[in-house]
C-alpha cells in the first residue's frame, strides 16, 4: 500500500535531523542492552512511541529506519504506510529531545554527513510537532500512540482506528523479528557519518547473531 508523500517534504532538513535523532537514541538503547545488565528485550527505541511497537527490538527499528532513509533518497516511489510512520515517529523523537533540552544529542543529530544549522533548539519540539500535524502523515500514526488494547477488539474500534489494521499488522510482524538485513550499513549511507557507520559495523561484528547471514 502506498500513499502520497511530497518529495519536497522528504528532502526537508528537519526530517533529516529527525531520522538521525531516531538513530542516535535507538542505537544507544541497543548498546546499553548488550553492554550492560539489562534484560534482553528491555530496550525501547524511537518506535516505542506506539505501544504496539514497544517490544520491537532496537536493531530491527534501525533496520527499518535505514530502509526508509534509502527509499527517501531514491525518490522514485511513494513511501509506504509503514515508512511514513517511521518518519512520523522520528519527528516525535526529535520533538522529545527538544522538549528535554538534550542539546548534546541534538547537536550530534545536526552534525551528520549533511551539516545543517539548528539555530533555535528552544523551538525544536514545537516545530517537529507542527510538521507531524501539517504533513500528510496517515491518521494511523497518531492512533497507534494510543493504548494497544484499542486495536485488539474489533467490536470496539471506531471508524478511524479500523483503518489502522494494515499498519498494526506490519508492526506486529516486526515484533517477531530479531535479525537485521546484511544491507543495513549500506542503507545507512548518507544518514550516518563514516565514524558512526564504522562503530555500527563493529557492533554487529561483535554480535553476529543479530545479522541475517
Amino acid at each position: 500500500m502506498t500513499l502520497p508523500f511530497l518529495t519536497s517534504h522528504t528532502s526537508s532538513g528537519l526530517l533529516y535531523v529527525a531520522l538521525r535523532a531516531a538513530y542516535l537514541t535507538t542505537y544507544q538503547e541497543l548498546r546499553d542492552e548488550f553492554e550492560s545488565d539489562r534484560l534482553p528485550g528491555s530496550s525501547s527505541g524511537f518506535m516505542a512511541q506506539a505501544p504496539i511497537a514497544a517490544g520491537c527490538a532496537p536493531q530491527v527499528q534501525l533496520d527499518v529506519l535505514f530502509r526508509t532513509w534509502q527509499r527517501i533518497q531514491a525518490d522514485r516511489e511513494e513511501l509506504t504506510l509503514l515508512e511514513r510512520c517511521v518518519c512520523f515517529y522520528a519527528l516525535g523523537e526529535l520533538a522529545r529531545l527538544g522538549k528535554a533540552d538534550d542539546r548534546q544529542t541534538i547537536e550530534r543529530a545536526v552534525n551528520g554527513p549533511k551539516v545543517l544549522e539548528c539555530n533555535s533548539i528552544t523551538w525544536l519540539a514545537s516545530t517537529s510537532r507542527t510538521m507531524q500535524i501539517t504533513w500528510e502523515f496517515p491518521v494511523e500514526a497518531a492512533h497507534l500512540q494510543r493504548d494497544v488494547s484499542d486495536f485488539m477488539d474489533d467490536s470496539e474500534r471506531s471508524v478511524g482506528v479500523t483503518a489502522s489494521r494494515p499498519l498494526t499488522d506490519e508492526l506486529l510482524a516486526l515484533l517477531g523479528q530479531w535479525t537485521v538485513s546484511t544491507q543495513i550499513l549500506e542503507n545507512a549511507i548518507g544518514l550516518l557519518t563514516p565514524r558512526e557507520s564504522r562503530r555500527l559495523g563493529e557492533f554487529f561484528s561483535e554480535h553476529p547473531r543479530l545479522m541475517n547471514l
